[in-house]
């Protein structure tokens, strides 16, 4: 307790109160005070852990938030829980260079991608107290099983949401162009499932070509989900005919983040169509159920790229070979109309002109004969006016007993005009005589 002798020492060499019962007072609480060393406190510690451990070890579900290897071999990591990004709790990890190569021997070929930063991992481990490090868990194993049994709830619990929200049809029922060579690629280069589907997709035997923009992201790991969004984003302001996502396998565990909701919520609502080559061969992640189109490699989605494009291709040829052979009939045919009416424009003028020869020789006859007979009619039409004419002239009318009655020169037509006494001039076919009125009768008398 020398510290604490120390510490009250430093109270007595403080300035004294204004009065000594204050300076009393302060002294007696002084030395009423229970004062810990941290080793005293850690002591403390390090047995309640032991009280309560047992030191047994126990199973924790932690985050590895960091993650290094020493120059001796021992991995140390900083553990994490956390909930909606907020850090509820954070711890130090000890993984022994002994018990690593236990560890990594159980894992096999996962042991990288499972000891890595943003993983997941279910563990056994001791809790240990150090009085100048703290506490932090030695880990002991790591189980697999309880993982992947984690990550398979997490990704019911997807599904689950995402048939609640009818999200599963909405990339699926959007159009595919007829011709696919814009291609937006999102992926991790440098990958093997990165470089085959370039591979299988710009060196194809058919020599069709494309263009493919790369959209790079993490593909495993918690980060992974954030930066394919991002890289979605992206691919979709690029505009192009499809937007192709590949990883190129894995195990269960290393394509959990193709299971996170946010990641398949923006491919179900993507307005482009999504092409995923996640690579797993025995079961599917949910980014492949809410893709327009799933395939089980990246390999697989470049030649499915290309055997499109070549059956397009193939399809526009034999469309332009037909058009060209309808183009060809129909520019023979029309030639052959061509010719056709200028034969017909070629002799047509003498035939019209034979025609209208016949047809003025026969109207000229009819015209001849339609003369005759209109002569004819006016020559009998005046026979008969110069037979009326003389026979209504003066002279064949006196003749035949009629006489021309005149007073003073004019021809009398009405015997009103007359009056008793008056004289007139009778004109017969030979000579005159003078007579008078001795009586008058008019119309109106008889």
């Amino acid at each position: 307790m020398a510290r604490a002798s120390h510490d009250c020492g430093r109270l007595r060499d403080r300035p004294r109160p204004a009065s000594d019962v204050e300076a009393r007072r302060a002294l007696s609480e002084a030395s009423d005070k229970k004062i810990y060393t941290l080793s005293q406190l850690g002591e403390s510690l390090k047995r309640t852990l032991e009280q309560v451990t047992h030191g047994r070890d126990l199973w924790f579900k932690a985050e590895i938030a960091k993650l290094s290897t020493s120059p001796s071999g021992h991995v140390y990591l900083e553990l994490v829980e956390e909930h909606r990004g907020q850090r509820l709790a954070v711890m130090r990890g000890t993984l022994w260079k002994g018990q690593l190569a236990v560890v990594r021997e159980a894992l096999g070929e996962a042991a990288d991608q499972i000891l890595a930063r943003g993983t997941e991992i279910v563990f056994r481990g001791k809790v240990n107290y150090h009085p100048v490090y703290g506490v932090s868990l030695v880990i002991e194993e790591i189980d697999v099983s309880a993982m992947i049994g984690e990550a398979e709830r997490r990704k019911q619990a997807t599904i689950a949401t995402l048939k609640a929200q009818g999200a599963f049809e909405l990339n699926r029922n959007l159009p595919l162009p007829r011709l696919i060579q814009r291609v937006a690629l999102i992926g991790s280069p440098g990958t093997s499932g990165f470089r085959d589907f370039g591979m299988h997709l710009l060196r194809n035997e058919w020599g069709v070509g494309f263009d493919v923009e790369v959209f790079a992201a993490t593909v495993q790991g918690k980060d992974a989900p954030p930066t394919l969004i991002d890289a979605l984003s992206r691919a979709q302001a690029w505009q192009p005919d499809v937007v192709v996502m590949v990883r190129g396998g894995g195990s269960a565990l290393d394509l959990d983040a193709f299971n996170d909701l946010d990641l398949c919520l923006a491919i179900s609502n993507s307005t482009l169509p999504v092409f995923t080559g996640i690579g797993h061969e025995t079961d599917l992640c949910v980014a492949d159920l809410v893709a327009h189109k799933h395939f089980k490699t990246p390999t697989a989605v470049a030649d499915d790229l290309v055997d499109r494009l070549v059956t397009e291709r193939s399809n526009l040829a034999e469309w332009s070979l037909a058009m060209g052979q309808r183009t060809q009939h129909r520019l023979a045919w029309e030639r052959t109309r061509m010719a056709k009416d200028l034969q017909t424009l070629v002799l047509q003028p003498r035939q019209l002109l034979a025609a209208e020869g016949v047809r003025l020789a026969h109207a000229r006859e009819h015209l001849a004969v339609q003369a005759q007979q209109a002569l004819a009619q006016q020559l009998q039409h005046i026979k008969h006016l110069a037979t009326t004419v003389h026979t209504l002239q003066p002279e064949n009318t006196l003749a035949r007993g009629f006489a021309v009655a005149r007073k003073d020169g004019q021809a009398i037509r009405d015997a009103e005009a007359l009056a008793l006494n008056d004289t007139l001039s009778l004109q017969f076919h030979r000579g005159t005589a003078d007579v008078t009125v001795t009586r008058v009768n008019s119309p109106s008398d008889e």
